[in-house]
């Protein structure tokens, strides 16, 4: 149930996750740096980020869970599993993002 409503979460605000990074976060940046790969890395870990927070409540059953299984402390499982979770995300919205430029 909670991948269903994150995956409707997701059509919804699209404009959020996706636009925000590319026109907002990518603007100011480029404002301040004229290279290109700062730009383009701040952007895509700022657009797994924000796709990221919607699996929240699904990532945080995982890391109780890996937590019970391992004897961890639940919060360091999280962060585990959160991290992982943004730098695939971030990697996704990368591919996207060059794919869509040599379109």
């Amino acid at each position: 149930m909670l991948v269903v409503m994150a995956l409707v979460l997701l059509v919804v605000t699209f404009f959020i996750w996706a636009g925000v990074p590319f026109f907002l976060i990518g603007s100011l940046l480029a404002d301040f740096t004229t290279n290109i790969i700062i730009v383009f890395v701040c952007v895509s870990l700022s657009g797994g980020f924000l796709f990221s927070l919607y699996f929240v409540p699904l990532n945080l059953k995982v890391a109780k869970e890996i937590s019970r299984i391992r004897g961890i402390r639940t919060t360091k499982s999280f962060m585990h599993v959160q991290s992982v979770w943004i730098i695939i995300s971030s990697l996704i919205f990368a591919v996207v993002l060059i794919l869509m430029k040599g379109l």
